[in-house]
């Protein structure tokens, strides 16, 4: 990061030398560098938000982790507990299925 302030600071030096030239209209060139800069300090700021926006976001994503967690944890704990008790009527059902099945083998067809 400290590479990136060097730079930084180099390219206004750099910047601000160029704006004390006139073109050969006699016009500063410093004024479209000027308004580039003024347009990378805004983007800036508006880096620096976002940057602030998603550590807020990931603040409070780790802050509701724990509960998700838990909700995810008790909807399974849930599942679990409810194919425990279906478990003697889904057997009782394939019993019976398997008896209708028997007794539909069994049965003499008409010709």
């Amino acid at each position: 990061m400290s590479k990136f302030g060097l730079g930084l600071a180099a390219g206004a030096a750099a910047g601000f030398v160029l704006s004390l030239f006139k073109d050969q209209n006699g016009k500063r060139l410093g004024a479209p560098i000027k308004r580039d800069f003024d347009s990378f300090m805004y983007d800036a700021e508006s880096l620096a938000e976002g940057i602030q926006n998603a550590k807020k976001a990931s603040y409070e994503l780790s802050q509701t982790l724990p509960q998700a967690q838990r909700a995810v944890s008790d909807i399974g704990d849930d599942v679990k507990h409810y194919s425990e008790r279906i478990e003697p009527d889904v057997t009782n059902i394939e019993k019976s299925a398997h008896k209708i099945e028997t007794d539909l083998d069994e049965t003499p067809k008409k010709n």
